[in-house]
């Protein structure tokens, strides 16, 4: 963080704008619109300020800078022509120890004017740090159409509703979770519409029922692939809700910032061949925690019910009498395949898909592999890159031919994304050659091909999409790499 963001109450303090010209009337503007005290030092000045102060709204200093009169004032803007003239503006400020905007001048000010989004008393700020002021005012024009018109109303309605609120709810904790159930309900939406007293009936209503307050509920939440963005809007939500967040190892730390700040963070990762948190102590620490009254966000990569046991994590939730929701997140299959330029299915060469594991329990089947094997579609096989070589000897062995293409995708979605292309004959030894480590998924299918020339995602590393490392063999067949 290049700035820290900070909202100054200006309302009757003494401001200094130097420069009498349209650029120094908008900063005027602004200012009288804080409740700032405006002095505004120029030689000559714009019909509009002129008229501001002949209304008595600011007092105008004539004639060229005058430093000694930055030592006066709060907070200083330098808005003229000269740049001269803005730098002897910022070194008196300097000088004085006041913060001093230098309009077109982000290296000579101490602070920089954002870009604003008025809902008061909701104020948005957006800054750029002086980079592209043009890139923040778009930022802004579009959470200007977010942002309802009436946002303001509602954050006042808020405000007149406090102290009943604390009166009711001793603990910040209780208050937190009602004003959070309050304002994403159908009373923030009555506000909204201008019916604020059909609000103020419900709110008496909530005030009165205090079955919501200490209730805890657990999302299973899919974070996706590993690229943030691709959360859904309804995992991000829940993710600024949670109060206590446990999440998986896999799940990116650009995923983990979407949440709250005051969240806490618990890692329940598991690793094939190292040292995990077992299934049972999850979902006794979730069922815990819920039971304990806390909201809980249980993030899993990819979506919670392939290959993420949130099947077993609700059934503990359900066994226990305990509220919950399942919010599903793009699988890696989906996720992976998209980026490397691999749809599952494609006409012409594959009408369905199926996925399995090669990270088996000890008590489980083993794979059914003629179904995996079967010509005509696609199989994508998670956790199988420690057992490359033993799981592409099945699906040979179930009818699969060698000469199939197949791909390896190791951290899809993500700037260190890799593709190994090869045949599934060959495709262990060109990803041994490569070096690629889990996690990563397997795609054998005629679709692996279409990498060659839908492969759209590049990241900008040596192994990158479709950039294939020469195996130490020479592979031959449709699937090979070049």
């Amino acid at each position: 963080m290049n700035l820290f963001p900070l909202f100054a109450d200006l309302k009757g303090r003494p401001c200094l704008v130097v420069g009498g010209g349209e650029v120094a009337r908008r900063k005027v503007d602004l200012l009288l619109k804080a409740g700032a005290q405006v002095t505004v030092n120029a030689p000559d000045f714009a019909a509009a300020i002129t008229a501001l102060a002949a209304a008595g709204r600011l007092r105008l200093q004539a004639g060229a800078f005058d430093p000694a009169l930055v030592p006066q004032h709060w907070l200083v803007v330098a808005a003229t022509s000269d740049g001269a003239v803005n730098r002897a503006v910022a070194a008196a400020a300097e000088a004085a120890t006041r913060f001093c905007n230098v309009v077109d001048g982000p290296g000579d000010s101490s602070f920089i004017s954002p870009s604003v989004v008025d809902r008061s008393p909701i104020i948005v700020a957006v800054s750029s740090g002086g980079e592209s002021p043009v890139l923040a005012r778009l930022v802004r024009q579009e959470l200007e159409r977010l942002l309802p018109a009436r946002l303001g109303e509602l954050a006042g309605w808020a405000g007149r509703w406090r102290t009943a609120v604390r009166a009711r709810f001793p603990t910040v904790d209780d208050r937190r979770r009602f004003w959070e159930r309050v304002l994403a309900g159908p009373l923030a939406r009555h506000v909204l519409a201008g019916r604020t007293g059909d609000a103020d009936t419900d709110m008496q209503s909530a005030l009165a029922d205090s079955g919501h307050a200490t209730a805890g509920e657990a999302w299973l939440v899919g974070a996706g692939p590993g690229d943030p963005e691709l959360l859904t809007l309804k995992g991000f939500q829940i993710l600024q809700q949670a109060e206590v967040v446990l999440h998986d190892r896999l799940v990116s730390p650009g995923v983990l910032a979407y949440a709250r700040r005051d969240a806490e963070l618990i890692e329940v990762g598991k690793t094939g061949g190292g040292p995990s948190t077992s299934q049972a102590t999850i979902n006794e620490l979730l069922v815990s925690r819920v039971r304990a009254g806390q909201r809980v966000c249980r993030l899993k990569g990819g979506d919670p019910f392939v290959f993420g046991r949130g099947g077993e994590e609700a059934a503990a939730l359900a066994a226990a009498g305990l509220p919950f929701q399942v919010v599903p997140g793009i699988t890696a299959a989906l996720g992976c395949g998209a980026y490397a330029g691999i749809p599952v299915t494609h006409r012409g060469l594959a009408t369905a898909v199926v996925l399995a594991t090669g990270e088996l329990a000890a008590d489980s089947p083993a794979p059914d592999w003629p179904l995996l094997a079967r010509p005509g579609s696609t199989a994508v096989i998670y956790m199988a890159t420690r057992k490359l070589a033993d799981v592409a000897a099945s699906l040979i062995a179930a009818g699969r031919p060698a000469g199939t293409p197949a791909a390896v995708v190791a951290a899809g979605t993500l700037p260190s994304q890799q593709v190994v292309r090869a045949t599934l004959g060959t495709l262990a030894a060109a990803v041994a050659h490569a070096g690629l480590t889990p996690p990563a998924v397997l795609i054998v299918g005629e679709v692996a091909d279409l990498a060659a020339t839908i492969g759209w995602f590049t990241p900008g590393t040596a192994a990158g999409c479709d950039n294939d490392p020469a195996p130490p063999s020479n592979p031959t067949g449709p699937g090979s790499p070049p």
